[in-house]
Protein backbone atom coordinates (compact mmCIF):
# COMPACT_ATOMS: atom_id res chain seq x y z
CA UNK A 1 0.00 0.00 0.00
CA UNK A 2 1.10 3.19 -0.83
CA UNK A 3 2.57 5.07 2.06
CA UNK A 4 2.91 9.13 2.58
CA UNK A 5 6.60 8.56 3.49
CA UNK A 6 7.04 6.85 -0.28
CA UNK A 7 5.66 10.23 -1.81
CA UNK A 8 7.63 12.83 -3.18
CA UNK A 9 8.35 15.68 -0.88
CA UNK A 10 7.48 18.51 -2.64
CA UNK A 11 3.61 16.69 -3.45
CA UNK A 12 3.25 16.22 0.04
CA UNK A 13 4.08 19.74 1.20
CA UNK A 14 1.74 21.08 -1.98
CA UNK A 15 -1.28 18.71 0.04
CA UNK A 16 -0.34 19.76 3.31
CA UNK A 17 -0.70 23.59 2.35
CA UNK A 18 -3.80 23.46 1.09
CA UNK A 19 -5.51 23.09 4.11
CA UNK A 20 -4.07 25.96 4.92
CA UNK A 21 -4.45 28.40 2.37
CA UNK A 22 -8.42 27.47 3.22
CA UNK A 23 -7.42 28.61 6.44
CA UNK A 24 -5.78 31.75 5.43
CA UNK A 25 -8.05 32.88 2.86
CA UNK A 26 -11.21 32.34 5.04
CA UNK A 27 -9.13 34.16 7.62
CA UNK A 28 -8.64 37.65 5.41
CA UNK A 29 -11.84 37.34 4.40
CA UNK A 30 -13.17 37.42 7.93
CA UNK A 31 -10.67 40.33 8.63
CA UNK A 32 -11.96 42.36 5.63
CA UNK A 33 -15.26 42.10 6.75
CA UNK A 34 -14.95 42.41 10.50
CA UNK A 35 -13.07 45.15 10.39
CA UNK A 36 -16.17 47.38 8.95
CA UNK A 37 -18.57 45.43 11.13
CA UNK A 38 -17.18 45.48 14.50
CA UNK A 39 -16.01 49.09 14.53
CA UNK A 40 -19.51 50.29 13.53
CA UNK A 41 -21.38 48.07 16.43
CA UNK A 42 -18.58 49.63 18.71
CA UNK A 43 -20.00 52.77 17.73
CA UNK A 44 -23.65 52.07 17.54
CA UNK A 45 -24.73 52.91 21.53
CA UNK A 46 -22.72 56.43 21.28
CA UNK A 47 -23.82 57.45 17.40
CA UNK A 48 -27.10 56.30 17.22
CA UNK A 49 -28.35 56.94 21.17
CA UNK A 50 -31.11 58.86 20.00
CA UNK A 51 -34.57 56.64 21.56
CA UNK A 52 -31.85 53.86 22.03
CA UNK A 53 -31.53 53.17 17.77
CA UNK A 54 -28.35 51.60 17.94
CA UNK A 55 -28.81 49.20 20.94
CA UNK A 56 -31.95 48.20 19.46
CA UNK A 57 -30.84 47.58 16.06
CA UNK A 58 -27.84 45.53 18.14
CA UNK A 59 -30.95 43.92 20.03
CA UNK A 60 -32.88 43.16 16.35
CA UNK A 61 -29.71 41.83 14.37
CA UNK A 62 -29.08 39.20 17.63
CA UNK A 63 -32.64 38.55 18.11
CA UNK A 64 -33.44 37.41 14.28
CA UNK A 65 -30.14 35.30 15.05
CA UNK A 66 -32.06 33.80 17.28
CA UNK A 67 -35.53 32.90 14.39
CA UNK A 68 -32.95 32.07 11.60
CA UNK A 69 -29.82 30.31 13.11
CA UNK A 70 -31.47 26.93 13.52
CA UNK A 71 -31.86 27.02 10.01
CA UNK A 72 -27.86 27.15 8.87
CA UNK A 73 -27.81 23.57 8.46
CA UNK A 74 -30.64 24.16 5.65
CA UNK A 75 -28.27 26.52 4.25
CA UNK A 76 -25.69 24.60 3.99
CA UNK A 77 -27.27 22.18 2.43
CA UNK A 78 -29.28 24.19 -0.38
CA UNK A 79 -26.61 26.74 -1.52
CA UNK A 80 -23.27 25.85 0.36
CA UNK A 81 -21.00 27.20 2.74
CA UNK A 82 -19.18 29.18 0.02
CA UNK A 83 -22.10 30.63 -1.23
CA UNK A 84 -23.91 31.24 2.18
CA UNK A 85 -20.71 33.25 3.05
CA UNK A 86 -20.78 35.34 -0.49
CA UNK A 87 -24.15 36.29 0.19
CA UNK A 88 -23.47 37.43 3.73
CA UNK A 89 -20.62 39.71 2.89
CA UNK A 90 -23.13 41.65 0.70
CA UNK A 91 -25.71 41.80 3.61
CA UNK A 92 -22.70 43.64 5.36
CA UNK A 93 -22.14 45.77 2.29
CA UNK A 94 -26.16 46.56 2.65
CA UNK A 95 -25.61 47.40 6.42
CA UNK A 96 -22.84 49.59 6.40
CA UNK A 97 -24.50 51.71 3.91
CA UNK A 98 -27.61 51.58 6.31
CA UNK A 99 -25.00 53.70 8.48
CA UNK A 100 -24.83 56.36 5.94
CA UNK A 101 -28.51 57.10 7.04
CA UNK A 102 -29.65 55.77 9.98
CA UNK A 103 -33.24 55.43 11.02
CA UNK A 104 -35.59 52.83 11.88
CA UNK A 105 -36.55 52.56 8.29
CA UNK A 106 -33.13 51.61 7.38
CA UNK A 107 -30.58 50.35 10.68
CA UNK A 108 -33.38 48.13 11.72
CA UNK A 109 -34.04 46.09 8.63
CA UNK A 110 -30.29 45.66 7.79
CA UNK A 111 -29.68 44.61 11.13
CA UNK A 112 -32.59 42.23 10.27
CA UNK A 113 -30.96 40.68 7.43
CA UNK A 114 -27.28 40.79 9.17
CA UNK A 115 -28.93 38.62 11.44
CA UNK A 116 -30.92 36.69 9.63
CA UNK A 117 -27.64 35.65 7.57
CA UNK A 118 -25.24 35.43 10.68
CA UNK A 119 -26.06 31.96 11.48
CA UNK A 120 -25.29 30.36 8.14
CA UNK A 121 -22.22 32.40 7.94
CA UNK A 122 -20.69 31.54 11.45
CA UNK A 123 -21.65 27.55 10.57
CA UNK A 124 -20.31 28.05 6.91
CA UNK A 125 -16.94 29.09 8.78
CA UNK A 126 -16.95 26.02 11.40
CA UNK A 127 -17.24 23.75 8.57
CA UNK A 128 -14.73 24.97 6.58
CA UNK A 129 -11.88 25.45 9.57
CA UNK A 130 -13.06 21.94 10.93
CA UNK A 131 -12.86 20.18 7.59
CA UNK A 132 -9.14 21.80 6.96
CA UNK A 133 -7.97 21.17 10.45
CA UNK A 134 -9.45 16.99 9.91
CA UNK A 135 -7.45 16.92 6.43
CA UNK A 136 -4.31 18.53 7.45
CA UNK A 137 -4.82 16.40 10.84
CA UNK A 138 -5.02 13.09 8.79
CA UNK A 139 -2.16 13.85 6.58
CA UNK A 140 0.45 14.34 8.96
CA UNK A 141 -0.40 11.52 11.31
CA UNK A 142 -0.22 9.07 8.75
CA UNK A 143 3.20 10.62 7.54
CA UNK A 144 4.55 10.61 11.59
CA UNK A 145 2.11 8.83 13.85
CA UNK A 146 -1.23 6.84 12.55
CA UNK A 147 -2.09 5.99 15.96
CA UNK A 148 -1.76 9.82 17.43
CA UNK A 149 -4.27 10.94 14.85
CA UNK A 150 -6.68 12.02 18.09
CA UNK A 151 -3.75 13.58 19.36
CA UNK A 152 -3.19 15.72 15.96
CA UNK A 153 -6.41 16.81 15.32
CA UNK A 154 -7.25 18.29 18.59
CA UNK A 155 -3.89 20.38 17.96
CA UNK A 156 -4.41 20.83 14.51
CA UNK A 157 -7.89 22.31 15.26
CA UNK A 158 -6.55 24.41 18.25
CA UNK A 159 -3.91 26.06 15.31
CA UNK A 160 -6.30 26.88 12.80
CA UNK A 161 -8.81 28.32 14.98
CA UNK A 162 -6.92 30.14 16.62
CA UNK A 163 -4.95 31.27 13.56
CA UNK A 164 -8.32 32.29 12.16
CA UNK A 165 -9.42 34.27 15.09
CA UNK A 166 -6.20 35.68 15.30
CA UNK A 167 -6.83 37.38 12.23
CA UNK A 168 -10.34 37.74 12.86
CA UNK A 169 -9.41 39.48 16.79
CA UNK A 170 -6.97 41.64 14.43
CA UNK A 171 -10.26 43.52 13.06
CA UNK A 172 -10.36 45.32 16.59
CA UNK A 173 -7.29 46.68 16.31
CA UNK A 174 -8.08 47.92 12.50
CA UNK A 175 -11.51 48.59 12.40
CA UNK A 176 -11.11 50.92 15.46
CA UNK A 177 -8.23 52.82 14.48
CA UNK A 178 -9.75 54.10 11.75
CA UNK A 179 -12.75 55.07 13.47
CA UNK A 180 -10.70 56.79 16.04
CA UNK A 181 -7.95 58.22 13.65
CA UNK A 182 -10.96 59.64 11.27
CA UNK A 183 -13.00 61.01 14.15
CA UNK A 184 -9.80 62.65 15.41
CA UNK A 185 -10.11 64.65 13.02
CA UNK A 186 -13.72 66.15 13.46
CA UNK A 187 -13.82 69.85 14.99
CA UNK A 188 -16.60 68.53 17.27
CA UNK A 189 -16.41 69.20 20.94
CA UNK A 190 -14.94 66.31 22.38
CA UNK A 191 -14.24 67.73 26.12
CA UNK A 192 -14.83 65.62 28.92
CA UNK A 193 -18.29 65.46 30.22
CA UNK A 194 -19.30 67.59 33.57
CA UNK A 195 -19.28 65.86 36.87
CA UNK A 196 -22.86 65.63 36.97
CA UNK A 197 -23.05 63.50 34.54
CA UNK A 198 -19.73 61.23 35.17
CA UNK A 199 -21.65 60.74 38.42
CA UNK A 200 -24.38 58.31 36.18
CA UNK A 201 -21.05 56.78 33.91
CA UNK A 202 -19.80 53.94 34.78
CA UNK A 203 -21.40 50.82 36.83
CA UNK A 204 -24.41 53.61 37.57
CA UNK A 205 -25.73 53.58 33.76
CA UNK A 206 -29.31 52.93 34.30
CA UNK A 207 -31.62 53.42 32.45
CA UNK A 208 -33.71 55.76 34.61
CA UNK A 209 -30.76 57.41 35.48
CA UNK A 210 -30.16 58.83 31.93
CA UNK A 211 -27.61 57.37 30.70
CA UNK A 212 -29.31 55.23 28.61
CA UNK A 213 -31.67 57.66 26.87
CA UNK A 214 -32.29 61.36 27.66
CA UNK A 215 -29.17 63.15 30.10
CA UNK A 216 -25.97 61.44 29.38
CA UNK A 217 -26.90 60.45 25.94
CA UNK A 218 -27.29 64.15 25.13
CA UNK A 219 -23.99 64.92 26.91
CA UNK A 220 -22.25 62.42 23.88
CA UNK A 221 -20.92 65.55 21.59
CA UNK A 222 -21.38 63.71 17.47
CA UNK A 223 -19.12 63.98 15.06
CA UNK A 224 -19.78 65.77 11.99
CA UNK A 225 -21.95 63.70 9.58
CA UNK A 226 -18.87 64.61 6.72
CA UNK A 227 -16.85 62.87 9.26
CA UNK A 228 -18.97 59.74 9.55
CA UNK A 229 -19.60 59.51 5.68
CA UNK A 230 -15.65 59.19 5.44
CA UNK A 231 -15.42 56.81 7.86
CA UNK A 232 -18.15 54.28 6.27
CA UNK A 233 -16.72 54.82 2.93
CA UNK A 234 -13.67 52.88 4.23
CA UNK A 235 -15.90 50.23 5.86
CA UNK A 236 -17.94 49.76 2.56
CA UNK A 237 -14.79 49.21 0.89
CA UNK A 238 -13.48 46.58 3.35
CA UNK A 239 -16.69 44.66 2.74
CA UNK A 240 -15.98 44.27 -1.01
CA UNK A 241 -12.71 43.38 -0.45
CA UNK A 242 -14.01 40.38 1.75
CA UNK A 243 -16.40 39.30 -0.86
CA UNK A 244 -13.99 39.56 -3.71
CA UNK A 245 -11.60 37.28 -1.74
CA UNK A 246 -14.32 34.97 -1.08
CA UNK A 247 -15.65 34.53 -4.53
CA UNK A 248 -12.71 33.94 -6.00
CA UNK A 249 -9.91 32.34 -3.62
CA UNK A 250 -11.93 30.24 -1.39
CA UNK A 251 -12.30 26.28 -2.49
CA UNK A 252 -16.24 25.85 -3.54
CA UNK A 253 -16.83 23.09 -1.02
CA UNK A 254 -14.50 21.99 2.27
CA UNK A 255 -12.80 18.68 2.24
CA UNK A 256 -14.69 15.93 3.46
CA UNK A 257 -17.92 17.37 3.67
CA UNK A 258 -21.67 17.32 1.47
CA UNK A 259 -24.15 19.22 1.19
CA UNK A 260 -26.54 16.72 -0.46
CA UNK A 261 -28.66 18.91 -2.58
CA UNK A 262 -28.84 17.81 -6.09
CA UNK A 263 -32.41 16.79 -7.28
CA UNK A 264 -34.32 18.14 -4.06
CA UNK A 265 -38.02 17.92 -4.73
CA UNK A 266 -39.95 20.97 -2.75
CA UNK A 267 -41.15 18.09 -0.64
CA UNK A 268 -37.99 17.00 0.14
CA UNK A 269 -36.24 20.23 0.95
CA UNK A 270 -39.70 21.19 2.87
CA UNK A 271 -38.87 17.55 4.54
CA UNK A 272 -35.30 18.32 5.09
CA UNK A 273 -35.83 21.81 7.04
CA UNK A 274 -38.58 20.70 9.37
CA UNK A 275 -35.36 17.94 10.42
CA UNK A 276 -32.48 20.32 10.54
CA UNK A 277 -35.08 22.65 13.01
CA UNK A 278 -35.92 19.26 14.78
CA UNK A 279 -31.85 18.39 14.99
CA UNK A 280 -30.85 21.93 16.00
CA UNK A 281 -33.46 21.50 18.72
CA UNK A 282 -32.61 18.25 19.52
CA UNK A 283 -29.18 19.69 20.09
CA UNK A 284 -29.88 22.06 22.30
CA UNK A 285 -32.34 19.62 24.61
CA UNK A 286 -28.84 17.65 24.76
CA UNK A 287 -27.44 17.05 27.92
CA UNK A 288 -23.99 17.94 26.54
CA UNK A 289 -25.28 21.36 25.40
CA UNK A 290 -27.18 22.39 28.47
CA UNK A 291 -23.96 21.55 30.63
CA UNK A 292 -22.07 24.50 28.14
CA UNK A 293 -24.55 26.65 27.58
CA UNK A 294 -24.22 28.73 30.81
CA UNK A 295 -20.59 29.60 29.33
CA UNK A 296 -21.33 30.36 26.07
CA UNK A 297 -24.04 32.99 27.50
CA UNK A 298 -21.50 34.24 29.95
CA UNK A 299 -18.88 34.98 27.23
CA UNK A 300 -21.66 36.14 24.97
CA UNK A 301 -23.38 38.42 27.49
CA UNK A 302 -19.64 39.71 28.91
CA UNK A 303 -19.03 40.64 24.78
CA UNK A 304 -22.24 42.16 24.71
CA UNK A 305 -21.50 44.51 27.65
CA UNK A 306 -18.24 45.15 26.53
CA UNK A 307 -19.46 46.54 23.31
CA UNK A 308 -22.16 48.51 24.00
CA UNK A 309 -22.03 49.26 27.42
CA UNK A 310 -18.49 49.92 27.82
CA UNK A 311 -18.19 51.86 25.06
CA UNK A 312 -20.70 54.02 26.31
CA UNK A 313 -20.86 54.11 29.65
CA UNK A 314 -17.25 53.87 30.83
CA UNK A 315 -15.48 55.77 27.58
CA UNK A 316 -18.42 57.51 25.75
CA UNK A 317 -19.81 59.53 29.05
CA UNK A 318 -16.48 60.30 30.79
CA UNK A 319 -13.63 60.99 28.26
CA UNK A 320 -14.89 61.30 24.74
CA UNK A 321 -16.42 59.16 21.78
CA UNK A 322 -13.22 59.83 19.69
CA UNK A 323 -11.63 57.27 22.42
CA UNK A 324 -13.45 54.38 21.57
CA UNK A 325 -11.92 53.21 18.91
CA UNK A 326 -8.29 53.57 20.56
CA UNK A 327 -9.56 52.24 23.57
CA UNK A 328 -11.00 49.03 22.22
CA UNK A 329 -7.83 48.44 20.06
CA UNK A 330 -6.57 47.05 23.15
CA UNK A 331 -8.69 44.66 23.51
CA UNK A 332 -8.45 43.50 19.62
CA UNK A 333 -4.42 43.43 20.14
CA UNK A 334 -4.31 41.31 23.44
CA UNK A 335 -7.34 38.78 21.94
CA UNK A 336 -5.31 38.54 18.47
CA UNK A 337 -2.08 37.99 20.56
CA UNK A 338 -3.55 35.00 22.66
CA UNK A 339 -5.30 33.32 20.38
CA UNK A 340 -2.35 32.28 18.37
CA UNK A 341 0.43 32.53 20.84
CA UNK A 342 -1.93 30.56 23.82
CA UNK A 343 -2.67 27.73 21.25
CA UNK A 344 1.07 26.70 20.35
CA UNK A 345 0.66 25.59 23.82
CA UNK A 346 -2.57 23.55 23.55
CA UNK A 347 -0.73 20.08 23.56
CA UNK A 348 1.14 20.91 27.03
CA UNK A 349 -1.33 22.91 28.72
CA UNK A 350 -4.27 20.99 27.68
CA UNK A 351 -7.59 22.57 26.79
CA UNK A 352 -9.35 22.17 30.27
CA UNK A 353 -6.72 24.67 32.12
CA UNK A 354 -6.70 27.13 28.82
CA UNK A 355 -10.65 27.05 29.87
CA UNK A 356 -10.01 27.80 33.59
CA UNK A 357 -7.57 30.58 32.78
CA UNK A 358 -9.57 32.38 30.43
CA UNK A 359 -12.72 32.34 32.63
CA UNK A 360 -11.28 33.64 35.87
CA UNK A 361 -9.42 36.41 34.02
CA UNK A 362 -13.00 37.47 32.26
CA UNK A 363 -14.54 37.23 35.56
CA UNK A 364 -12.17 39.77 36.70
CA UNK A 365 -12.83 42.14 34.17
CA UNK A 366 -16.50 42.13 35.06
CA UNK A 367 -15.88 42.26 38.96
CA UNK A 368 -13.19 45.57 37.83
CA UNK A 369 -16.20 46.71 36.07
CA UNK A 370 -18.40 46.40 38.92
CA UNK A 371 -16.45 48.29 41.60
CA UNK A 372 -14.76 50.98 39.21
CA UNK A 373 -15.94 54.22 39.22
CA UNK A 374 -14.18 56.37 36.26
CA UNK A 375 -14.24 59.79 37.36
CA UNK A 376 -12.40 61.40 34.43
CA UNK A 377 -9.83 62.54 36.08
CA UNK A 378 -7.40 59.13 35.80
CA UNK A 379 -4.89 59.06 33.28
CA UNK A 380 -6.57 57.65 29.72
CA UNK A 381 -4.50 54.74 30.34
CA UNK A 382 -6.78 53.22 32.52
CA UNK A 383 -9.55 52.67 30.47
CA UNK A 384 -7.54 50.24 28.30
CA UNK A 385 -6.71 48.12 31.10
CA UNK A 386 -10.58 46.17 31.11
CA UNK A 387 -10.82 46.12 27.06
CA UNK A 388 -6.94 44.33 27.33
CA UNK A 389 -7.83 41.76 29.83
CA UNK A 390 -11.11 40.74 28.53
CA UNK A 391 -8.88 40.43 25.40
CA UNK A 392 -7.04 37.39 26.77
CA UNK A 393 -9.97 35.47 27.97
CA UNK A 394 -11.52 36.29 24.22
CA UNK A 395 -8.11 35.12 22.67
CA UNK A 396 -8.26 31.64 24.57
CA UNK A 397 -12.10 30.95 24.19
CA UNK A 398 -13.08 31.31 20.70
CA UNK A 399 -10.36 29.26 19.48
CA UNK A 400 -11.14 26.67 22.33
CA UNK A 401 -14.90 26.60 21.53
CA UNK A 402 -14.95 25.56 18.19
CA UNK A 403 -12.45 22.62 18.64
CA UNK A 404 -14.24 21.64 21.79
CA UNK A 405 -17.69 21.61 19.61
CA UNK A 406 -15.83 19.83 16.75
CA UNK A 407 -14.66 16.74 19.47
CA UNK A 408 -17.59 16.99 21.99
CA UNK A 409 -20.49 16.86 18.94
CA UNK A 410 -18.24 15.38 16.26
CA UNK A 411 -21.12 13.11 15.25
CA UNK A 412 -23.41 15.94 14.55
CA UNK A 413 -21.13 19.16 13.98
CA UNK A 414 -23.24 21.32 11.84
CA UNK A 415 -26.70 21.27 14.14
CA UNK A 416 -24.06 21.70 17.08
CA UNK A 417 -22.23 24.67 15.42
CA UNK A 418 -25.77 26.06 15.07
CA UNK A 419 -26.99 25.42 18.32
CA UNK A 420 -23.94 27.26 19.42
CA UNK A 421 -24.34 30.17 17.70
CA UNK A 422 -27.94 30.44 18.37
CA UNK A 423 -27.38 30.44 22.09
CA UNK A 424 -24.97 32.85 21.86
CA UNK A 425 -26.99 35.10 20.07
CA UNK A 426 -29.99 34.87 22.29
CA UNK A 427 -27.25 35.78 25.61
CA UNK A 428 -26.62 39.01 22.96
CA UNK A 429 -30.08 40.05 22.65
CA UNK A 430 -30.91 39.54 26.11
CA UNK A 431 -27.85 41.56 27.24
CA UNK A 432 -28.77 44.41 24.91
CA UNK A 433 -32.56 44.36 25.63
CA UNK A 434 -32.01 44.14 29.45
CA UNK A 435 -30.01 47.35 28.60
CA UNK A 436 -33.23 49.50 28.08
CA UNK A 437 -34.63 47.95 31.47
CA UNK A 438 -32.52 47.12 34.23
CA UNK A 439 -28.99 48.94 35.23
CA UNK A 440 -25.35 47.93 34.06
CA UNK A 441 -24.63 46.99 37.79
CA UNK A 442 -27.06 44.52 37.94
CA UNK A 443 -26.21 42.50 34.60
CA UNK A 444 -22.74 42.85 35.81
CA UNK A 445 -23.98 40.49 38.98
CA UNK A 446 -26.01 37.94 36.29
CA UNK A 447 -22.80 38.17 33.95
CA UNK A 448 -20.44 36.82 36.70
CA UNK A 449 -23.37 33.98 37.76
CA UNK A 450 -23.17 33.11 34.60
CA UNK A 451 -19.28 32.15 34.41
CA UNK A 452 -19.84 30.22 37.84
CA UNK A 453 -22.72 27.72 36.34
CA UNK A 454 -20.51 27.45 33.30
CA UNK A 455 -17.41 26.87 34.44
CA UNK A 456 -19.39 23.54 36.43
CA UNK A 457 -20.67 22.10 33.40
CA UNK A 458 -17.33 22.36 31.30
CA UNK A 459 -15.54 20.70 33.74
CA UNK A 460 -18.41 17.86 34.26
CA UNK A 461 -18.16 17.86 30.06
CA UNK A 462 -14.43 17.64 29.85
CA UNK A 463 -14.32 14.72 32.51
CA UNK A 464 -17.07 12.92 30.65
CA UNK A 465 -15.03 13.24 27.49
CA UNK A 466 -12.01 12.11 29.41
CA UNK A 467 -13.67 8.92 30.55
CA UNK A 468 -15.48 8.52 27.13
CA UNK A 469 -11.77 8.21 25.44
CA UNK A 470 -10.73 6.11 27.88
CA UNK A 471 -13.35 3.28 27.92
CA UNK A 472 -12.62 3.71 23.63
CA UNK A 473 -8.93 3.05 24.20
CA UNK A 474 -10.03 0.17 26.54
CA UNK A 475 -11.98 -1.22 23.96
CA UNK A 476 -9.65 -0.97 21.37
CA UNK A 477 -7.00 -2.54 23.56
CA UNK A 478 -9.20 -5.40 24.54
CA UNK A 479 -10.58 -6.16 20.27
CA UNK A 480 -6.98 -6.58 19.60
CA UNK A 481 -5.68 -8.39 21.68
CA UNK A 482 -8.63 -10.77 21.35
CA UNK A 483 -8.03 -10.39 17.52
CA UNK A 484 -4.29 -11.57 17.66
CA UNK A 485 -5.43 -14.37 19.88
CA UNK A 486 -7.24 -15.33 17.04
CA UNK A 487 -5.06 -15.38 14.01
CA UNK A 488 -1.97 -16.53 16.51
CA UNK A 489 -0.52 -20.02 14.93
CA UNK A 490 -0.56 -22.80 16.85
CA UNK A 491 2.76 -24.35 16.95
Amino acid sequence: MKSYDLEDEDEVSSKLQKPMKTCLVLSASFTFVYTAYLAIQNLQSSLNDEANLGVTSLCVLYGTIILFGPQAPLAMRLIGPKRVLALAWIIHCVYTASNFYPTWGTLVPSSALLGAIAGPMWTAQGIYITAAGEKHAAMTAARLHPEAYEKFTHVVLSRFNGIFFMFYELTQITGNLVSSLVLSESSYNSTQSSQDDIAVCGPNDCPSSGTSSNSTTSSIAKPEASVIYIMLSIFLGCNVCGLILTLFLLPNQPDNWSRKRSDSTPNQISSSAMEDLSQCFRMVLDGRMILLMPLFAAQAMAIGILYADYTKAYISCVIGIRWVGFVMTSYGLCTAVFAISINSFASRLGRRVLFVVAIVVDTGSLVAMLIWQPLGSESVAVYFLIPAVSGISEGIMQAQFNTLIGQVFAEKRSPAFAAYHTSKAVSFTLTFALSNFVCLRKRLYLSIALYTLGLLGYLVTEARLRRASVQSRNKKAAATEILSREVKIPD
